[in-house]
């Protein structure tokens, strides 16, 4: 049984990683330097966190040790990946925690590298990266572990492509990959359920028709799931139960209603008819917390909120690169008129018991420019990844924007109780992304 940790990382305003309990107490610098971080990601034993740095001349994948002491200065990180020309965007843990996988920029060829890494037990070497190898290549690059860490489910390609593909491989043998399980259709994140017995996707048939399909072991399973626009979905933690969104009509978005599909009776109950923004499943699968906008403008939700589609075929998630850029931009004297816009959406956080059918609006709060931007438009994959819930599931993390007299954004960490635990958000920290240890 995993010792438990109880901690959230997060990246303050100097785009330095810290780590922190969450009454606000034991608060830890992890890095000091040139480089500016994002996203970072737990290890499954909460021993460790992995996270995307960068600086001017050259990006890297870094490991630290979350340790407590009283020594004057965090210890030097363990590169496991750097680069001054292909530079890494997003990085996902396996399932033991001995394994680092995660995709770069490949400039040169107009696409994204699946990388995996090791991640031994042995002491940290500062300055030789880890060995790590590229395992596959494509531009969007989706994924899944399975639960045993033996498999990845891949999704590479946009609908429309020829090379476009989903399939399974082996991380550790590559070339013993098998054909595509089915013409990929408009999703972005496919998913392998715990139990290993389903997994999900989307497809589209010869005719045009979508479907979000949940495939299994055993053929008699196979779910077809007709849909509009484009599906996101995420696997319950605990249970064969599926919530996904799309539209209720037509659209360049995955932004719409929630609906919970049990990929062994195969019955859809909607969970929240709204235009549903992102969701995610506690980890006691019991409850989900999910987004809706509040006190918004039409031409807001339909033209300034980030694209999905548009954002896929680009093949997502930010550039590592710009990592540094960001922050040269945040202290521009001038700002896109988008950027101006955004900042002004105001959201609503709800979670709901799923058992029970009972809602409950947890707080209304003005998302910081990074949640909305980076963090929201793949928020099916980095579900897989990154956790905003505690291990107790009953509270969540958020960035939330907070205005000084002069309206400038003041980006504060917040944590924030559900039903469970009751009581108001509490600021813990500055910073403008954080995540919630898994144990």
């Amino acid at each position: 049984m995993s010792q438990r940790v109880n901690r959230i990382a997060f990246i303050n305003p100097n785009g330095e990683l810290e780590t922190i309990s969450p009454d606000g107490s034991d608060r830890r610098l992890l890095t000091v330097g040139n480089r500016y971080f994002q996203f970072p990601a737990w290890s499954p034993d909460g021993r460790r966190i992995a996270a995307v740095g960068g600086a001017p001349d050259r990006a890297g994948v870094f490991v630290f040790e979350d340790q407590a002491g009283d020594a004057p200065h965090p210890s030097p990180p363990h590169a496991i990946y750097e680069s001054d020309h292909e530079a890494p965007v997003y990085v996902f843990w396996s399932p033991d925690g001995h394994h680092l996988s995660f995709i770069t920029n490949r400039p040169d060829e107009q696409s994204l590298g699946l990388h995996i890494a090791p991640v031994t037990d042995a002491p940290f070497s500062p300055f030789a990266p880890t060995s790590s190898r590229l395992v596959a290549t494509g531009r969007p690059c989706f994924w899944d572990w399975s639960a045993d860490g033996k498999r990845i489910l891949l999704h590479t390609g946009t609908a429309s492509e020829e090379g476009a593909q989903l399939k399974f491989i082996d991380p550790f043998n590559p070339a013993s990959g098998n054909a595509s399980l089915a013409r990929p259709g408009l999703f972005q994140a496919p998913g392998i359920a715990r139990s290993g017995r389903f997994w999900a996707f989307g497809q589209v048939s010869q005719a045009g028709e979508r479907h979000l399909v949940v495939d299994g072991r055993n053929a008699d399973n196979r779910l077809l799931v007709p849909h509009h626009g484009i599906a996101a979905m995420s696997w319950s933690p605990t249970r064969d139960q599926l919530a996904y969104i799309s539209p209720a009509a037509p659209a360049r978005t995955y932004y719409g209603p929630l609906r919970v599909l049990d990929a062994t009776t195969g019955k859809a109950t909607l969970i929240a008819d709204d235009i549903v923004l992102a969701f995610f499943w506690s980890p006691n699968g019991r409850h989900i917390a999910y987004f809706t906008l509040a006190h918004i403008a039409e031409h807001v939700r339909h033209h300034i909120l980030p694209n999905a589609d548009a954002a896929a075929r680009h093949g997502g998630f930010r550039d590592g690169a710009a990592i540094e850029s960001e922050h040269a931009v945040r202290e521009a004297e001038s700002e896109p008129e988008e950027i101006a816009e955004v900042r002004a959406l105001w959201f609503n956080l709800w979670v709901v018991d799923i058992e029970q059918d009972e809602h409950w609006l947890i707080t209304t709060f003005e998302p910081v420019e990074a949640f909305v931007n980076y963090f929201l438009p793949f928020f099916d994959q980095y579900a897989l990844s990154h956790r905003i819930w505690s291990p107790d599931s009953d509270a969540v993390v958020l960035p939330m924007a907070k205005r000084d007299e002069s309206g400038d954004e003041r980006p504060l960490i917040y944590v924030v109780p559900t039903p469970r635990r009751r009581g108001p958000p509490k600021p813990i920290a500055e910073g403008d992304m954080a995540f919630w240890s898994q144990c």
